[in-house]
């Protein structure tokens, strides 16, 4: 929940994926009762992105969710060796991982409960430099905090992939989120130019997916690209693995009309195509709120 003025505020499900959860179904009833009462606390406008590996958003009625993208996933299986892995996926990929193997490359997998404060923070430095790299925008950077209390809220249900070369020099990596309904979710990634042309993300993605299978874990999701129409270099990347893809679906619903609309037109929009206020604005919000919607 974030404020967007001193009188209004907008609510959204953040980073990752939300939306509702449970043996639920909303009817255009209880659509109008949760606009009334999100409304009647201040609340203008609410943005929900929804997971797409529960398809989430059937719960409501339709007409309310519109596709954003897709996401993509891997089915993983038990007791398969790395030979046995590659030998199920294209030659190209075979390739990659031959090539990173031949120049040095390894994969290494940590929990972050056993993680040091510093390996985390490594990761972090290779994280940001790469954000700097792309000139993204502060806002959508998280922070070195953000990072270490992966390790304090999750421990053992996250672990840290790191790409090692021959002299156990760190070269990029990945956090990976385990789910305890079977699945493995592809999280946050940086890594050097030098390990993208060893192709050392390709043999960390195929590590994970024998690692993670060889565990017991059924799928791995890694998420989607940029682009809807998947044309994007990371749309393609992720393609590559994946033998189905999800739809990730978004839904939008304005709680309070007279707030909305006199929020939108009180300052400049910078990017009046988005439904969120502050996101429209261009601007971080300007007052956090820190509770959670109950």
């Amino acid at each position: 929940v974030r404020q967007v003025s001193q009188e209004t505020r907008e609510a959204y499900s953040a980073y990752g994926y939300g939306g509702f959860f449970g043996d639920l179904t909303f009817s255009e009833k209880d659509i109008d009762g949760l606009r009334q009462h999100l409304g009647e606390a201040g609340i203008a406008a609410l943005f929900l992105r929804h997971s797409p590996f529960v398809d989430n958003h059937k719960l409501l009625p339709e007409g309310l969710s519109q596709l954003n993208r897709h996401t993509y996933a891997v089915s993983l299986r038990a007791g398969e060796t790395m030979a046995d892995l590659l030998a199920r996926f294209p030659q190209k990929l075979r390739w990659s991982a031959n090539f990173a193997l031949r120049a040095g490359l390894s994969v290494a997998f940590q929990a972050l409960s056993e993680c040091t404060e510093e390996r985390i923070l490594a990761f972090y430095r290779e994280y940001a430099s790469l954000m700097e790299e792309k000139s993204t925008s502060n806002y959508y950077r998280f922070s070195e905090t953000f990072f270490l209390e992966h390790a304090r809220h999750l421990g053992e249900d996250c672990e840290l992939a790191e790409v090692l070369d021959g002299h156990g020099r760190v070269l990029g990596g990945a956090f990976f989120l385990l789910d305890r309904s079977g699945w493995v979710h592809y999280h946050l990634s940086a890594a050097h130019r030098e390990v993208m042309k060893l192709q050392g993300m390709e043999l960390l993605i195929l590590s994970s997916l024998q690692r993670y299978g060889e565990r017991g874990y059924r799928s791995l999701h890694m998420g989607g690209g940029h682009t809807l129409d998947e044309t994007d270099g990371l749309s393609r990347f992720k393609a590559k693995f994946a033998d189905r893809k999800l739809d990730f679906y978004c839904s939008a619903l304005v709680c309070d009309e007279t707030a909305y609309a006199r929020e939108r037109a009180r300052l400049p929009l910078v990017y009046p195509s988005y439904f969120l206020i502050s996101d429209a604005r261009g601007t971080p919000p300007i007052v956090p709120v820190q509770h959670a919607l109950q």
